[in-house]
């Protein structure tokens, strides 16, 4: 479960939750040591929940070895493309009052 409450078109943001599960399904046993790394490089503690923190560490993963920069890009693609999809379905300004 993600701990974005923000469903756009049924999907949430990904956030440091899901960047971690991606992290654990990449790496298996060696998950830990991947995702600790990528934290400390990224200048985070993992409890983060501002969508500024998945930002940092993409930022991490793509600087990071092959498999994990592959992996923070295809996460870097679902988050700009929730982003798009918010900003779609955004309400437009009330131009009926001008």
């Amino acid at each position: 479960m993600t701990t974005n409450a923000t469903l756009i078109a049924g999907l949430a943001r990904p956030d440091l939750t899901e960047a971690r599960r991606a992290v654990q399904r990449i790496y298996g046993p060696q998950s830990e040591g991947v995702w600790a790394d990528l934290l400390a490089s990224a200048g985070l503690d993992g409890s983060e929940t501002r969508p500024e923190a998945i930002e940092r560490l993409l930022d991490a993963m793509r600087a990071g070895a092959p498999v994990t920069a592959l992996c923070g890009e295809a996460l870097a693609i679902r988050v700009a493309s929730h982003d798009r999809l918010a900003q779609a379905q955004a309400p437009l300004p009330d131009s009926a009052a001008s």
